[in-house]
Order: structure tokens, then sequence, then C-alpha cells
């Protein structure tokens, strides 16, 4: 099975719960004011990163959230309670990507961390009528239908974060080098493409200790996704140093280094400037290790051809020699990693948490004709025209006054309307009168 590492989430965020429509009564209040109470706010909804995931499978059979609604108001001034939030857990190192319009996508956010990134907020609860008492309207019969919640579609993309990859063609020894200095243990057989997806290992060196990946093994075309490439260099795009592992018996060891290093510059040309270390596997092989001298001066040359001229970087590229199934050369070769570690330390990445909820935004109140009829767009209103049984008078009158008091009944005057005339508000429609 191939590592889940790109998903599509559908998620709706709670709607708001409705306002409540009543008024006291009892055998000492016959006649008591409004007490209708407000709906709960919807759940919102969270990404935060799990440093014990290390793959998106979880959410590919599961990718659409409902959120939870809030709950209905009640008499008695009774809010009701608010939508439980949800918490997608991701892997550390997931972007979050908004889909925008038909085809184009922004960037959310960047989970390096624990800590929870706003995605989709729930709409908040309807008022109930006792909130709309005033000194001219002492029995509101108007309360607002909830917001409805956030609905987002996202792109989930997963980079491992690492501090050193191994790239190589296939069977040049990257998972044997990486069993033998790492708890990791991915398959190791004498056919290619062996691996067909990153493995994590973690690396002891100095008393310290880093995290070394293995990218799967790179054909050339790999930047347009040969043998999943893109897929691959993907994940390759967070380590800081990057190993070349060659095959020593290679036909050319020379043309397989260039081949590497051309896909990381086609797939991401910022990639190639990173720190590199070559690693001519199989020097327990006697054809290597007789030409250890030759091929070493060779690899040096064609590494000074690939090395950034205006970018500030003073690295040099060692050459150095190893067998990873013999373990002759492995511990040179991870102490060099570890002082070009030590040389490009990590850098700082602050996550970009939200310090308080988003606030949408609302359309602009407006009026307009439409095939005869007056269309008023406002969202309060709109919430409680749903909710308003408008075969009562009382109900027609207050949300005119609604309306006077959001300035739309003089735009309706202004824009032509008579008596008769049908007013639109949401989806429903009452007439002018």
């Amino acid at each position: 099975m191939f590592m889940i590492d790109s998903v599509r989430l559908n998620i709706k965020a709670g709607n708001g719960g409705k306002g409540c429509v009543s008024f006291l009564r009892s055998k000492y209040h016959p006649k008591g004011g409004p007490n209708g109470g407000d709906g709960g706010d919807g759940g919102n909804a969270y990404i935060c990163g799990d440093p014990s995931l290390n793959t998106l499978l979880h959410l590919k059979f599961n990718s659409t959230i409902y959120v939870e609604s809030g709950v209905h108001g009640k008499g008695k001034n009774q809010r009701g309670g608010n939508g439980a939030a949800q918490v997608i857990k991701v892997p550390l190192g997931t972007e979050i990507w908004q889909k925008m319009g038909r085809n184009g996508r922004e960037f959310v956010a960047d989970v390096t961390g624990t800590s929870p990134h706003l995605v989709a907020e729930g709409g908040h609860g309807g008022l109930g009528n006792a909130r709309f008492v005033s000194a001219t309207n002492q029995e509101p019969v108007l309360a607002e239908k909830g917001e409805q919640g956030e609905q987002v579609v996202l792109f989930l993309e997963l980079k491992l974060l690492a501090d050193v990859g191994l790239l190589a063609r296939p069977n040049a020894g990257k998972s044997t080098l990486i069993s033998r200095c790492s708890a990791a243990k991915p398959r190791v057989a004498e056919y290619p493409f062996t691996t067909v997806e990153p493995v994590l290992g973690v690396v002891g060196v100095r008393n310290k200790d880093f995290v070394m990946m293995e990218v799967p093994g790179l054909l050339e075309g790999a930047h347009q996704g040969v043998g999943l490439g893109q897929q691959f260099l993907r994940h390759a795009e967070r380590a800081r140093v990057y190993v070349h592992i060659l095959d020593g018996t290679s036909e050319d060891p020379v043309a397989d280094f260039h081949m590497l290093n051309n896909e990381l510059k086609q797939f991401n040309p910022a990639l190639a400037e990173k720190p590199q270390i070559i690693g001519v596997n199989k020097i327990d092989v006697t054809e290597v290790r007789e030409s250890q001298i030759e091929l070493a001066g060779r690899l040096t040359e064609a590494a000074q051809e690939w090395k950034p001229g205006n970018s500030g970087n003073s690295w040099e590229t060692p050459v150095m020699f190893l067998s990873a199934v013999t373990g002759e050369g492995v511990p040179e070769l991870l102490d060099r990693v570890m002082t070009v570690l030590d040389a490009f330390p990590k850098e700082v990445v602050e996550e970009t948490v939200p310090v308080a909820p988003r606030r949408r935004d609302y359309l602009p109140n407006k009026v307009w004709v439409e095939d005869g009829v007056y269309v008023v767009q406002s969202e309060s209103l709109q919430r409680l025209a749903a909710m308003a049984d408008t075969r009562d008078t009382r109900v027609i009158i207050q949300l005119w006054r609604e309306m006077e008091r959001r300035g739309l009944a003089r735009e309706l005057v202004d824009a032509g309307i008579e008596a008769g005339d049908t007013i639109r508000i949401g989806e429903v429609e009452v007439e002018w009168f």
C-alpha cells in the first residue's frame, strides 16, 4: 500500500441554533414579557498536528466532516448550548490549502506544531425575542434563525519533516544504509523499487540526533511524475542536507549524480542549492575500491558545477566512500552529516495561529428590483424573516420596523415601491402595504 500523503476534505462547521419566541405566562404573570432565549453557537472545525501520525490515511476515507450545530434557544431566557468543536489531527509537516473559486486555492497554514488552526467557523446562534424589546416594541414576535456554519473544501499535503534526505537511483543501497544507522526497518531486496514510500529514521551521532529520510528511488523525469517522482520529491523539500547515495558499480556514477541534481532543480530550483554530501556505496566491491581515487576526482569536479554561484553559500560537497552492507565508512559519513547540520541550523518557523476567531465577511445591506420583485439583501433581516409567520400582521409590522432601523425602508421607497408590490427577503416573500 502506498503512503497516503494528500487528501481533500469537505468540512461543514456547525450552524447556529435558532432563537426562541416565548412569553412569560404563569398564574401570577398572565401577561408577562418576552423571555425567548438565544440559540447556541455552532461548533468550529480545527486542524492540529499530532506527532504520533505519519500519514493521512485516517482521513482518506473520512473526508466529509460535519461539526455539531448549536442547540435552539428556549423559553425562560434559556440560551441553547454551543456545538462541540471538531479537532482534526494530522501529521506534523502537513500544509493546508483552501479551494478558492473553480480551480484556484489559497494557502492556509503549515502545521509544524500541535497548536490548533481554525479552518471553518461555526455560525452564531440566533437572537431570541427577548433581545428585541424596545420602548416602542414591548411584545416582539421576531427571533433570528442561527447563522449557517462555514463550508470549506481543503487540500492537505504532507511534507515529512526530516533533517537529512537520502537521494539515489533505485537499488543503490539507501534502505540498507538507513537500516544500519537507525532503527528504521525498510524492506531490503535485490530488485529495484523495493521502497515505495518515504522512510524516516532517527540517527544518533556525538550525543545528538537527527532525522534521516530515505526518499524512494528516483528516475530521470521524476520532476514530471515519472515513477511517482513528484510525490517523493515533495517530501524531500524540507530536508536541510541531501546525501546522494551513488552505486559505485553503476556504469556512470557521475551521470547518476548529475541526474539526481537535475531532478531536484527541475522540481524546485532552491533544492539544488542546499548543502550536499556524495556517498559512493559498495566500497567493499573490488572494482569500486580500485577506482576510488579516480572516481572521487571526477565527482568533486562534477559537484563544482552544481555549486550555487550567487547564493552566498560557501559549503563544499565532500565525496565519501562507504559500504552499507559491511558498515565501512558509515560512521565517517554520519559524522560529516552532523558537521554540516551544525553549520546549517534549522530555521525557526513560527506557527501562524489566529489569536482570535476569524470574522466572516457579511454582504452589505442593499435593495434592487428583479423581475418586478423588490429584493432586500440583509443577512440579519433574512434570518429574522426565515422564522417569521408572515400571516401574522404583527410580524409584518415588526419586520417593517427592522427594515426602517437598517435604512432599507427608505431605499425601498426611493426605488419606487408601491402598495401591493412584493418584497423578497431571503426566501420569504411579503406584500408591501
